[in-house]
């Protein structure tokens, strides 16, 4: 008697395919056209896509078997609960980071092994070598990985900062320095929200255009400035409030505590610093997405992920007080501290 392989594995060995139907199904409109209802057709689909019918049929069949497609009577459709993450259109879109996962991620994985080895980053899977100890240097400097990352962050950032700028006052704030701040995706949802709130990114110059390109759609940009810089070498713009959003998860522990130790300084009496991360729970098991994460940091960055009494302890360590932890809805959580 031959013994059924458990789903825990088949999900795993079928798990790299799975992805990569999403993530061309997106990148080729298929999902976008589905959603909102531009064709539900395999003849029609293929013509839009540009793709062979034939195998466009393959791709579907697989999106169908995965739940991500809907088929009866020869027509496609995507299950409601699922278009407003698929068309393109809606604010609820989170194909912005499919990009980054199918052309950074999946490339770095392929050097897992050897990231266990040795204990560091597998940029050079995908650039000839790296220039510099920090990978985000040759990030930086290419442009398409560049625009990936920044979608990325937006795609990942900016739905929960809606939902977590609602639920931490900033109204009695007047400067929030977003630092290392790339898409903007809170500093934004904070303006949009508190209209006396001025913002400021810190970043490196080259992320300029892409967050002015930002401000101007969301009709921030008269109350937002772009500050360029290096947070670990410059000093940083003064403000009453600052940001961290994936920052922390992407240093050692030695470098996360010198930038918290420069903001903890920068600040007056009452000044707030905000963190926004996936969070661990604390019993380590979960949530599946953050210990994906945090492998990937493995990978792709110098740092890894935490529980939320982690940073409040990290917080405390530094000087800042009256830690709390604020959870959204979804992946992206918010830790404060008040000096």
């Amino acid at each position: 008697m031959t013994a059924t392989i458990p789903s825990e594995i088949k999900q795993a060995m079928y798990g790299f395919m799975m992805s990569h139907t999403l993530f061309v199904g997106d990148e080729l409109g298929i999902f976008d056209y589905l959603a909102q209802g531009k064709a539900n057709k395999l003849s029609e689909l293929a013509k839009l896509a540009d793709v062979n019918p034939d195998a466009l049929q393959r791709l579907l069949l697989a999106a169908v078997s995965i739940g991500l497609i809907e088929s009866q009577n020869g027509e496609y459709n995507i299950p409601i609960h699922l278009q407003p993450f698929l068309a393109k259109n809606s604010t609820q879109y989170c194909g912005d980071s499919f990009c980054h996962f199918r052309e950074v991620s999946v490339r770095t994985f392929l050097n897992l092994k050897e990231a266990l080895q040795e204990n560091k980053p597998q940029w050079q899977s995908i650039f000839d070598e790296l220039q510099e100890k920090s990978p985000f240097t040759d990030l930086y400097n290419d442009p398409k990985h560049l625009e990936n990352f920044l979608d990325s962050m937006w795609g990942l950032g900016y739905a929960p900062a809606q939902e977590l700028v609602q639920k931490l006052p900033l109204n009695h704030y007047n400067v929030l320095v977003d630092v290392g701040g790339g898409s903007g995706s809170f500093a934004i949802a904070a303006l949009e929200s508190y209209p006396n709130l001025k913002g400021i990114i810190f970043d490196l110059p080259k992320v300029r255009q892409y967050l002015e390109n930002k401000s101007r759609q969301h009709q921030v940009a008269e109350r937002i400035n772009f500050q360029s810089g290096d947070f670990f070498k410059d000093e940083l713009p003064p403000g009453d409030v600052y940001s961290l959003g994936y920052i922390l998860s992407d240093w050692n522990r030695k470098d996360g505590t010198k930038l918290l130790k420069k903001i903890y300084n920068l600040l007056s009496p009452g000044g707030a610093i905000v963190i926004l991360e996936k969070l661990f729970c604390e019993s380590k098991n979960g949530p599946r997405e953050t210990a994906m994460m945090n492998l990937a940091m493995l990978l792709e960055t110098w740092g890894q992920h935490y529980s939320g009494s982690e940073y409040i302890s990290w917080l405390k360590e530094v000087g800042f007080k009256q830690g709390q932890v604020i959870h959204s809805s979804g992946e992206k959580h918010m830790i404060v501290g008040l000096k």
